[in-house]
């Protein structure tokens, strides 16, 4: 089997964005949002979180054609019961923002969003994640997320719970090892930007980032060892996506048949955290069905590439599932052919 560690980690380097904390455009652009809202005498006290894929370590960089998506959590000091009608703090935050850039703000159903501009056309955008609390005043109040848009009608407007930290910290403390929580979040990364590869022309039929996140939380197996003798690291991102991907499939239900005879398929996969419900739940069978076959044709790209010998092949074969950004080495310059992925001194490869 060829050593393709080095490639895959120059792959991560590639692709993956920094975290709110080191990025000074995250911040500035954050802030700026945080401090009109603040200045907005209509506007109830809050205190802010980072959420979404920045602050877990596994945000990557939009492909060609996408947006970069920034996630702000506002919790409101506010008892939901004050809000009947969860759209009514949604809309008093798109009236303070609607002038905030050329492209204003606009509310989603679990978000209010702010669009900028990046280059002269529409680049990417702030969601801004509405909360409340059950009781703002007790030590186990639960937090309580806006669903619905402007002028929904009552049934399709609602208060749901919510615990974005709660998550976060699941994801970024899933692995007390260092080396293993790295490589996880490597895969769940590489896994982003297959996703975008192979769904760019149906997009809107492809899991969710934090879907995939979520899947690997519950079932991904770190391929690293240690040798303390040695003082080495041996981390093998092939072999961990593989299973990842081996499991995941075995995930799958057959729930129904299509009118060709080809079966069709589900995928449950419950969230850790509140509101404990299924991140799939709103994906079709059809979209599940067809999801589940991008799966299997990775799962045979990943088994080609671990009986190849030649780490050029190998590295072709990544490519065509994770798109040029997956480096191929130079066919004079490749050296060993194959052998473990070695990384001295205690640092991961």
């Amino acid at each position: 089997m060829a050593n393709i560690q080095k490639q895959f980690v120059q792959f991560d380097e590639t692709i993956r964005l920094k975290r709110f904390g080191e990025n000074k455009m995250l911040r500035e652009k954050r802030d700026a949002i945080l401090d009109r809202l603040r200045a907005q005498k209509q506007i109830p006290s809050f205190d802010h979180i980072n959420q979404g894929s920045y602050e877990m370590g596994t945000g990557i960089q939009p492909a060609e054609g996408n947006e970069y998506d920034i996630d702000v959590g506002l919790r409101f000091n506010r008892a939901k019961s004050e809000y009947p009608n969860p759209v009514d703090l949604k809309v008093l935050v798109e009236d303070a923002l609607k002038n905030h850039t050329d492209l204003g703000a606009r509310i989603r159903r679990s978000c209010v969003t702010v669009y900028y501009k990046l280059g002269g056309e529409q680049g990417y955008h702030v969601d801004l994640a509405i909360y409340t609390y059950d009781n703002p005043q007790s030590s186990s109040r639960r937090l309580f997320l806006a669903k619905g848009l402007r002028d929904a009608d009552e049934q399709k407007r609602w208060w749901e719970e919510s615990d974005p930290q709660g998550l976060g910290d699941w994801v970024e403390k899933r692995f007390s090892d260092g080396d293993k929580q790295e490589q996880f979040l490597r895969i769940i990364r590489a896994l982003k930007r297959w996703k975008t590869e192979k769904f760019k022309t149906d997009g809107n039929n492809a899991p969710s980032g934090i879907g995939l996140t979520v899947a690997a939380g519950q079932w991904f197996q770190p391929q690293v060892t240690h040798d303390t003798f040695a003082h080495t690291t041996h981390c093998d991102d092939l072999k961990a996506m593989r299973l990842f991907v081996d499991v995941l499939l075995t995930r799958f239900t057959q729930v129904d048949w299509k009118q060709d005879g080809s079966p069709l398929y589900r995928l449950t996969v419950p969230v850790p955290v509140a509101p404990h419900k299924d991140i799939f739940e709103k994906m079709t069978t059809g979209q599940l069905t067809t999801f589940r076959e991008r799966l299997v044709q990775l799962q045979e790209g990943l088994d080609k590439a671990a009986r190849e010998p030649d780490p050029v092949v190998a590295c072709e074969l990544m490519s065509k599932h994770f798109g040029d950004k997956f480096p191929v080495p130079d066919k004079t310059h490749t050296g060993q052919r194959g052998g473990p992925a070695i990384a001295t001194s205690g640092v991961s490869a």
